[in-house]
């Protein structure tokens, strides 16, 4: 990532991540109803780890400059991952989820740069 795109995706972040909590149960909400079926990738009757996944994407997104610094914790995620079967397609829908939810939060400030 260059510089300028670093600096706008941590930019829209801080515009949702004082909402993060809501904006991942959000996404979650849209993943599902993109692809009902990813529902049985998570235990029923638990709670999706909706802090878990805000915590990580604010690290992440925050370090993007520093991302090889990140690689033990982008490694672990993917061996994480990976042995609950997630497939490399289903990272596209949520792709697909986090953009479409991005979007609304941010309205008019959602840019084709930022896309």
């Amino acid at each position: 990532m260059t510089f300028e795109q670093i600096e706008l995706v941590q930019k829209a972040w801080g515009r949702v991540s004082a909402l993060s909590n809501s904006f991942v149960q959000e996404v979650y909400e849209e993943l599902f109803r993109l692809s009902p079926k990813l529902r049985a990738l998570f235990p029923p009757h638990q709670e999706l780890p909706v802090a878990k996944v805000s915590d990580t994407l604010n690290t992440v997104i925050t370090s993007l400059s520093q991302l090889d610094a990140l690689g033990f914790i982008i490694r672990d995620l993917g061996r994480r991952h990976q042995r609950f079967n997630v497939q490399p397609h289903q990272f596209a829908l949520l792709k697909q989820a986090l953009t479409k939810v991005l979007a609304r939060r941010l309205g008019s400030g959602f840019t084709p740069a930022l896309a």
